[in-house]
């Protein structure tokens, strides 16, 4: 009998150093850059430091907050985000990881490409050990051209990393002057303001200051299990969704194909999956195949643990941020009662 019921990249390192002519502190930056729109252009995809002396030179105004840092450039990969694979979003967050563990780090801006920021931006909440600021920040509109939001997003980002409020509150994307938490974050057009965070709302404000009215509650950062240095590759997981006629051969493909875990985008608000492929991931599931149950209308469905069966609740996780929680999981466990655990403390 069927058991369900119908019911961006650029890092930026913040400490102090002196400035030789002035003889005061300034907080330090390293960038790190990854690409994106945010430094696009018409021309090509320059180098970071021409964004930021663009910046410069375009917005005198801006003069105060670049003058009171001290900003060096690491330029990783430049690529579009929706190129980007596995192993290099690894790559960034070992890179973060190593950088915000230096003394003189006072926190990190990761800029990156718009479509998978909610990716990166996740995974270096999971993985990166520190309560030290980590703002990833991006944009809709290429540098340099009409409606462009990246230069402003990125003087945000400084101020953001600057707050003493952001510590310990984890990664944080800042986009069109809000800062949202990188567990409940997704892009949701291509217009500059596409990145919200659904029912739960933004932690708080950046623009000409910066204001946090709450915080996240789940585990990240310094807290998490996690370990960067321990993951070399990441398991094998698809996301099948469930929708009238699904076919459960593309699940058995899925299957066949050397997966290790299953995310369903399923029906909501319970994550249930269409009649035909019930069978099938309910057999699955009972011979110890991870299978996370998700809703179709994200974040705003809460899935909870199932008492009357082995699938896995997968909270209020979009399905591809659900799929990112499997894939550290199983580094970890294959039990999934252990699995379930982590998804509800995360």
């Amino acid at each position: 009998m069927h058991r369900f019921s119908t019911a961006l990249a650029v890092i930026i390192f913040v400490g102090v150093t002196v400035d030789p002519a002035l003889g005061q502190e300034k907080q330090l930056i390293k960038v790190v850059a990854m690409g994106g729109t945010i430094s696009h252009t018409v021309d090509g995809r320059p180098a970071f430091e021409q964004v930021i002396s663009d910046i410069r030179e375009n917005y005198p105004e801006t003069t105060e907050l670049l003058d009171s840092v001290h900003i060096e450039v690491v330029n990783v990969h430049s690529v579009a985000s929706s190129s980007m694979s596995g192993d290099q979003i690894l790559e960034i967050v070992r890179v973060v990881n190593k950088t915000i563990q230096e003394p003189e780090v006072r926190g990190v801006i990761v800029t990156h490409g718009t479509v998978v920021s909610e990716e990166t931006a996740y995974f270096l909440h999971l993985l990166v050990k520190s309560n030290k600021p980590i703002v990833l920040t991006n944009s809709q509109r290429r540098h340099g051209t009409v409606g462009n939001d990246g230069d402003k997003n990125f003087l945000d980002s400084i101020r953001t990393v600057l707050s003493p409020e952001s510590a310990g509150k984890g990664v944080l994307v800042v986009h069109n002057e809000t800062i949202n938490s990188a567990r409940e974050v997704i892009k949701t057009s291509g217009r500059p303001g596409a990145f919200r965070s659904g029912e739960f709302g933004i932690l708080g404000l950046a623009g000409r200051g910066v204001a946090f009215y709450r915080g996240p509650t789940r585990r990240h950062t310094i807290n998490s299990e996690f370990d960067i240095d321990s993951i070399t590759t990441l398991p094998k997981v698809e996301v099948i969704s469930a929708y009238y006629d699904a076919d459960p051969a593309l699940i058995q493909a899925a299957v066949d194909a050397g997966v290790k875990g299953i995310v369903l985008s399923g029906f909501t608000s319970a994550g249930i999956p269409f009649r035909s492929q019930v069978p099938l991931l309910e057999s699955l599931a009972d011979k110890g195949l991870p299978i996370v149950l998700t809703a179709r209308g994200g974040m705003n469905a809460r899935i909870g643990p199932r008492s009357n069966d082995n699938f896995i609740g997968g909270d209020t996780l979009v399905a591809y941020k659900a799929r990112l929680l499997l894939q550290l999981a199983l580094t970890k466990t294959s039990d999934l009662k252990e699995i379930q655990r982590i998804f509800n403390e995360y």
